[in-house]
């Protein structure tokens, strides 16, 4: 009457104890594991299979792959160990050690000390000055009204025909209803993205590059993060893969590898010239990544960067493509700033024009290239961070490539609907008869000359400041000034078990009030120290955070000393 193993006990290890409990002396004693295994498992009567303790057995009847353990009764403790709850040592020591600074050590001291402000509590200042993260409506950046009045239509249809919203606005809005197969923002799409999305970010392409782009390479994500991420995670099949990364780096690139267990392999960058990289550190890095046996399959270059607010040349693009093409390596090129170019003389060059043109040139050379491009509604002079909407473009793979990641793409199920929606306003801005077109170009105007101007002030003002000296930024939204810290305060932060220029923002935050972020969270030569600061914050903020800066660096090299700690970041061939 009682019935043998069944497939579901697949692996399963039955106590010498149980075998009579689980199928009766006739029956066989079938794991259905269908797993091979390195030994010549001991073929035994069924009736036999109990007596058989500690070995590894099958039944007469059965195939090798179809096998039980039997185990000693004495193998299994009579009292268990109580589970325990899950802890932190239960967690994956790949995430453990994943370090992402930006919302780090300075950060969660600021919204301690938030919290004390707002309980009342006396401090030496009565706010924050928010400079550490790229989020420009958390720092009084004004949305774009022709997003937002698009967006409630989306949200609220009922409002549609109700004369409430200029034309454009209600046509945009339906188009993007209907082409959600007039579900709404409600319901999944794609895992890919919605078609015409898709359809509007190639044209966006064309227009921009003058070369055509494919809808079906594109894939909108939840944001760019969520894109790199996938990217990456595709890319790292072991952990001796390694992707160059340059230094000094957004931090999601170094996290994301640490936690997929890839080999981060940084490539300089010189402050001493702009902070760009040459040729021969590329190839000198690569060298050294493959003499400790890291297999380099990938690089990353961040244009205009993070955090450094370097605007890359044609040169310097067709620099990266080239040794990307000769070593076989996929671009990831980061490439949300697009539209924060500030310095003049200074204009945004897409990789995937470059890469065409390159192609054009020499088709042979350049047909194996990849890339990866990527972009997002956080920045440029959207700012919309919370609607998490971005999208890659796929260059140059095959099939199997491109089944995999729509493969991987499906897990998500689809990216959030509105955010898609902003993707879609982004690349297909207001046309100059719209009605809407007059204040869409008003708004931006103001948004962008905004940002322009306060770029420049920070890198004057910080460039004022004894001991600290900034590059100008020439896009992006932040300055990664270098701070010169006293020999006695590098030593103190080392009693403190911290890096010196985690001492140093911290000493700034709880003094000042001005968060940043410490440039060791984002890379640095040895013997440099540097914060990275937003320029997001209003004029008369970023004033504020100047004089503050100016004021805390003075105290602390008196209260430290002045034999300054620092080396130049310069260029080596």
């Amino acid at each position: 009457g009682f019935q043998p193993l069944t497939d579901h006990t697949q692996g399963t290890v039955v106590n010498a104890d149980l075998i009579g409990f689980f199928c009766s002396p006739k029956s066989i004693v079938d794991m259905g594991c269908g797993a091979s295994t390195t030994t010549n498992p001991q073929k035994v009567h069924p009736q036999n299979v109990g007596t058989c303790e500690g070995q590894l057995v099958v039944a007469e009847g059965t195939t090798a792959n179809h096998f039980v353990h039997v185990v000693p009764t004495n193998t299994i403790a009579d009292h268990p160990e109580p589970p325990a709850v899950f802890t932190e040592n239960d967690i994956s020591d790949k995430i453990l050690a994943a370090r992402y600074e930006v919302r780090g050590t300075v950060p969660l001291r600021a919204n301690q000390l938030e919290a004390q402000l707002k309980n009342g509590e006396q401090l030496p200042f009565n706010r924050l000055i928010k400079c550490h993260i790229g989020n420009p409506q958390a720092v009084q950046q004004k949305p774009i009204t022709f997003y937002r009045q698009v967006a409630s239509a989306l949200c609220n249809p009922s409002l549609l025909g109700q004369g409430i919203f200029p034309e454009d606005v209600e046509r945009r809005a339906t188009a993007y209803i209907s082409a959600t197969g007039n579900a709404g923002i409600g319901a999944y799409t794609d895992s890919r993205g919605i078609a015409l999305v898709r359809q509007q970010i190639a044209a966006f392409i064309e227009r921009r590059d003058g070369f055509p782009a494919d809808p079906d390479g594109i894939y909108l994500t939840s944001g760019a993060s969520e894109a790199i991420g996938r990217c990456i995670s595709m890319i790292v099949r072991d952990e001796t893969v390694g992707i160059m990364v340059p230094c000094p780096q957004y931090p999601l690139y170094s996290a994301t590898l640490t936690m997929t267990g890839g080999r981060l392999v940084s490539y300089r960058t010189f402050e001493n010239d702009g902070w760009r990289t040459t040729q021969a550190e590329l190839e000198d890095c690569l060298s050294r990544a493959k003499a400790e046996g890291i297999r380099v399959r990938s690089i990353v270059v961040i244009n205009p960067g993070n955090p450094v607010g370097t605007v890359l040349d044609t040169d310097d693009i067709a620099m990266f493509i080239s040794f990307a093409a000769a070593n076989k390596l996929v671009i990831l090129a980061d490439e949300v700033y697009q539209s924060n170019v500030y310095a003049e003389g200074k204009q945004f060059v897409s990789f995937k024009r470059v890469l065409r043109e390159q192609q054009a040139e020499d088709a042979e050379r350049y047909a194996e290239s990849q890339l990866v491009s990527f972009h997002s509604t956080s920045k440029g002079l959207l700012g919309e961070c919370g609607q998490r909407g971005g999208y890659m473009e796929l260059v140059g793979f095959n099939d199997g490539v491109v089944a995999v990641m729509q493969k991987v793409a499906a897990t998500n199920l689809s990216p959030g609907t509105m955010g898609q929606c902003f993707v879609g306003l982004m690349v297909t801005p207001p046309r100059p008869e719209d009605p809407s077109n007059e204040l869409f170009r008003s708004e931006t105007g103001d948004t962008f000359l905004g940002l322009q101007k306060r770029a420049k002030l920070i890198s004057e003002g910080l460039n004022s400041i004894p001991g600290i000296s900034c590059n100008p930024i020439e896009g992006a939204m932040y300055a990664f000034p270098r701070v010169h810290i006293p020999e006695a305060a590098v030593k103190e932060a080392k009693n403190q078990n911290m890096e010196a220029d985690v001492f140093w923002c911290l000493g700034l935050v709880e003094a000042t009030g001005v968060v940043t972020v410490p440039g060791s969270g984002f890379g640095q030569e040895t013997g440099t120290y540097h914060f990275r600061t937003t320029i997001l914050p209003p004029e008369e903020m970023l004033q504020d955070m100047v004089q503050k800066v100016a004021s805390f660096h003075a105290d602390f090299v008196a209260l430290y000393g002045t034999n300054l700690h620092s080396r130049p970041g310069s260029r080596t061939q």
